[in-house]
């Protein structure tokens, strides 16, 4: 069985090769690069409204018991 020969040179087809290689990995990156950054932005603004429903919840549970004790102060006065 014969062995495997390596030749060394370099043709159109290895350079074209290499090129669309790193045509693809360029377009790949700016493509991941910029969905990344559509999720990090969702992700701010799912976190900001978060923190503001969160917020408005603590809000709305000082109003509650505000109007519990303005019920008990009326239910005493009668």
């Amino acid at each position: 069985m014969p062995t495997p020969r390596f030749d060394l040179t370099i043709n159109l087809g290895h350079v074209i090769t290499f090129g669309g290689l790193l045509v693809t990995m360029a377009v790949g990156w700016a493509t991941f690069d910029g969905r990344l950054r559509a999720v990090e932005r969702t992700l701010e603004t799912a976190t900001a409204t978060l923190v503001e429903q969160v917020r408005q919840g603590a809000q709305l549970a000082a109003v509650s018991d505000r109007v519990t004790r303005l019920e008990r102060v009326a239910e005493a006065g009668r």
